[in-house]
């Protein structure tokens, strides 16, 4: 959420050419501190010495900058995400539960495959699997170092690797830690946490979810099925 903070109690360190100033945040009213440095070259014009600088206390919470990577979403997907966003930091829970189903189904509808029709957002999942293409950027990596190609080169030059050459090879790291072991640790642990808060559901929410697990179980297993067909029909309407 945006929201505009109107400071008080400012105070000017100028040994320490500092600003030092407070407020509540509009939302929470939460007791919020900042201090903005450098503060001089706001007046003398003389920015590029010394730029200023503004810090926040607390920080706010760290979200998915979703302007940073607009381009890389379709529309639809990144207008869910961003309405998302704005509920949940509202605080209206539940409306965040609704709009996360239509935010899942949005991400992955994209990925279905042309004349797919969905009938579940279990369907929609496990449809759009095959177009994700997650191992893709590891089997450019992998070509990446057959001989003679770029990253072979590199990593087999003989000369001193110049400033560029060795922050993109640890970004590369990196990015590799992140997506080998820290991104599937999150999911797992994330998964762990939705499987204990699903656990503590009253029983009759919990049955209710039971029964359309079940359908999507049933509506799986008879696409696989050619000797029922009519039964596959009705299996995948019950689990529409």
């Amino acid at each position: 959420m945006n929201v505009a903070f109107a400071t008080r109690r400012r105070h000017f360190d100028a040994q320490r050419d500092t600003l030092a100033f407070s407020s509540e945040c509009p939302s929470c009213n939460l007791v919020t501190h900042f201090w903005m440095t450098h503060m001089s070259s706001l007046t003398d014009g003389n920015v590029e010495d010394e730029p200023a600088s503004l810090y926040m206390l607390p920080t706010s919470e760290s979200r998915l900058n979703l302007s940073a990577i607009s381009e890389l979403l379709p529309d639809n997907a990144l207008q869910y995400c961003a309405s998302t966003q704005d509920v949940f930091q509202s605080g209206n829970h539940t409306a965040t539960r609704v709009m996360v189903k239509s935010t899942l189904d949005s991400i992955f509808t994209s990925f279905l495959p042309k004349g797919n029709s969905h009938s579940s957002l279990f369907k929609t999942v496990q449809d759009s699997l095959p177009a994700v293409g997650l191992d893709e950027p590891l089997m450019k990596l992998a070509a990446s170092l057959r001989k003679g190609e770029p990253l072979d080169r590199l990593l087999a030059n003989s000369d001193p690797a110049s400033p560029e050459t060795a922050e993109a090879l640890m970004k590369l790291v990196e990015k590799l830690v992140h997506y080998l072991y820290v991104i599937p640790r999150e999911f797992q642990e994330l998964d762990q946490q939705l499987t204990e808060l699903s656990q503590q559901l009253p029983a009759s929410s919990e049955a209710a979810g039971e029964d359309v697990d079940q359908s999507d179980s049933e509506g799986a297993t008879a696409e696989t099925d050619p000797d029922q067909p009519e039964v596959q029909a009705g299996e995948q309407q019950h689990a529409a």
